[in-house]
Order: C-alpha cells, then sequence, then structure tokens
C-alpha cells in the first residue's frame, strides 16, 4: 500500500473516531470563564498555576518537537516534513523580505515567523475536540445546581479536587447508600480544564503584544538611535520658530507666530503617536482574545445542543479564524518593525 494512502486512511479512521466518540459520549463540559482558571494544587514559588500557562509550554515543545524531527535529517532534495516545513518558512521569509527588504529581513525574521507559529498552534490547540473534558472536578461546599451561594458561604466554602477523566456525565447505578454514581464530575461539581488556548488568555496575549511593540522600539532605536523617539515627544518645531530661517535671517512676528504654532501641531501629533504604540498593546491583545475565544465559545455551545457531525461545518471555520488570526498578528508586527525602521531611515536621510 502506497505510503500516501495509508496516512490518508489513519486520518480519516481518526476523524471517524472521534465523530463516533463524540456522538455517544456526552462529556462534562466546563463553564465558560473569562479568567484562565488556576489549576488546584499547582502552586510554584507561591505563583498559582493556570491551564493557559500549561498549554503554553505544552504548545512551545511541540513546536521544538516539530522543528527536530524536521531537520534531524536534512536532505539537499526535501521531502515529507522537511519538503512541507521548508515550504511553509520559505513562504513567509519571501513575504518578510517584500515588505521589510533585504537589509532587514534577516533581522525581522526570526521574531515575527516565531510569533506567527505559536499563535497558530495556539489556536488550533483549543479546537481538538474532548479537551475541555479534561481536567479537575472542583466540588464548593454551597454550590449546587439550583442553589446561589451567599456571601457567609463563599467565605466558608472548602475547595477538594480530583482529576476527571473525559468520562460521560450520566446517571449510573446506584451506590451503597442507595445514591446515585455518576462517571466524571459529581452533581453540584464543575470542571476545571487542564489545558486552555493561550490565545484565550488576555494575559497571555498581553505577553505577545509587549513584545511585538517593545521590539518595534528596539529596531527604532536600532536605525536611528536616540534621534527615534522624538517621534514620540518632537518640540523640534517650536523651537524652530526662536531660530533663524533657512536662508538665515532672524524671523519676523508673523513667522515666528506661524512656525510657532506649526510646531505645536507636530508636538501634539507626536502625542498622539505615543498614545497610539500604547494602544497597540490593547488592540493586539483583544483582537486575538475576543476571535478566538468567542469561536471556542460557540463550539462549547453547540458540543452540548447537538453531535460532532453537525458542529464540523463550525469546526472547520473556526480552523480558518486561527489562521487568518496568526497570520493578522505576523503581518502587523512585521508592518510595525517595517515603519519604524524604513520611514524614519528615509526622514532622515531626506533632511541630510
Amino acid at each position: 500500500m502506497p505510503r500516501k494512502l495509508k496516512i490518508l486512511l489513519a486520518v480519516l479512521g481518526a476523524i471517524v473516531l472521534m465523530i463516533l466518540g463524540n456522538m455517544f459520549l456526552r462529556f462534562h463540559l466546563p463553564p465558560v470563564t473569562v479568567k484562565a482558571e488556576p489549576l488546584p494544587g499547582f502552586v510554584i514559588g507561591g505563583v498559582r498555576i493556570t491551564n493557559s500557562l500549561v498549554t503554553a509550554l505544552l504548545v512551545d515543545i511541540i513546536l521544538v518537537v516539530l522543528a527536530i524531527l524536521a531537520t534531524r535529517r536534512m536532505q539537499l532534495v526535501p521531502s515529507g516534513l522537511q519538503n512541507f516545513m521548508e515550504f511553509i518558512v520559505e513562504t513567509l521569509y519571501n513575504l518578510t523580505h517584500s515588505i521589510a527588504g533585504s537589509k532587514w529581513a534577516p533581522r525581522f525574521f526570526a521574531i515575527v515567523a516565531t510569533i506567527f507559529f505559536y499563535v497558530l498552534v495556539s489556536n488550533w490547540f483549543g479546537l481538538l475536540p474532548g479537551l475541555a473534558a479534561v481536567g479537575f472536578c472542583e466540588s464548593h461546599a454551597e454550590v449546587a445546581v439550583l442553589h446561589q451561594p451567599t456571601i457567609w458561604d463563599r467565605v466558608h466554602e472548602r475547595t477538594t479536587a480530583r482529576l476527571a477523566a473525559p468520562l460521560p456525565a450520566k446517571e449510573g447505578e446506584k451506590g451503597a447508600h442507595g445514591v446515585h454514581v455518576y462517571w466524571g464530575c459529581q452533581p453540584g461539581e464543575i470542571i476545571v480544564p487542564l489545558f486552555r488556548s493561550p490565545s484565550t488568555d488576555l494575559s497571555s496575549n498581553l505577553a505577545l503584544a509587549l513584545v511585538s511593540v517593545g521590539m518595534t522600539q528596539v529596531f527604532g532605536v536600532m536605525a536611528l538611535g536616540a534621534r527615534y523617539f522624538t517621534k514620540f515627544f518632537n518640540i523640534s518645531g517650536i523651537l524652530r520658530a526662536f531660530k533663524p530661517d533657512a536662508s538665515g535671517q532672524r524671523r519676523g512676528c508673523a513667522g515666528m507666530l506661524g512656525t510657532f504654532l506649526f510646531g505645536c501641531i507636530e508636538f501634539f501629533v507626536s502625542i498622539l503617536e505615543a498614545v497610539t504604540e500604547v494602544a497597540k498593546l490593547l488592540s493586539f491583545s483583544f483582537r486575538l482574545f475576543g476571535n478566538i475565544f468567542a469561536g471556542e465559545v460557540m463550539l462549547l455551545v453547540l458540543a452540548s445542543l447537538m453531535p460532532l457531525v453537525l458542529t464540523l461545518p463550525f469546526i472547520g471555520l473556526e480552523v480558518f479564524v486561527g489562521l487568518i488570526q496568526a497570520f493578522i498578528f505576523y503581518v502587523l508586527t512585521l508592518a510595525f518593525f517595517t515603519i519604524a525602521t524604513v520611514t524614519h531611515e528615509s526622514q532622515n536621510t531626506h533632511s541630510e
């Protein structure tokens, strides 16, 4: 049997098993929370470990293993995984070169390509069916389906946790005391997922945005030196009003006033540039968070209403959205890097 046919059959078999499993097994789905959930009992140095952090480390491991597997047997004529990865890397590098140019493309590429692969795998990781059903069952003393705890209950609540397997939460046989036994989490318990896509954690997205905006300033300084920061605090136009004009003549009152007003406009624009730079952090973070989080919530809701067969088109849509969001993060970061270097270099050359 040809190798490609074996791979195709294996993929189709996995899809069929995934569909059948989700059709006949009803998983205990986690509650929808915006904040990443701390894992019960996971504390390192006083810092509680969240499920998004665990997934981020797992995504890093996946990328490292993928890179090792693709390069462990390098061939002059690539094939298999090496050929596939070289195609993706070459495509990204050619796009980076076309935008940033030959001088800055080698310096930009390692950062923007790493961001692209990390965001892409993070986005797709959260789409694995049944992944949200693997976690810890957490029970609260006074929490039940039809009971809302009071403030006093919350103060005295006791939390216990145990690892829950992805088993159906349907009624089973009665126990020794006549109480119904449930698989997975018991009534009144909620499941804390062990894995959560880092893209659905606002803190993780903010960290990526800090890397993007921070490296923009680094490349800007590399291109212009300390003069780069005049972009955010430009008073040269105001000072120009009190200096002689281009011909060396002393400015009159009208000329001084006009130059001073234009200098004030330049100063106001520079302040707006500084505000825009800070706004990039919010734009980066909430754009990625909103799109990926909304998609996963939609899939969780659909999973509780219909079998996986009917949700497959929506899963395909979210796969496409995850790819587009990773590409947008990559392109915007590359554009910011390029603007911080090429634009200011051309302005500097023109002034000289």
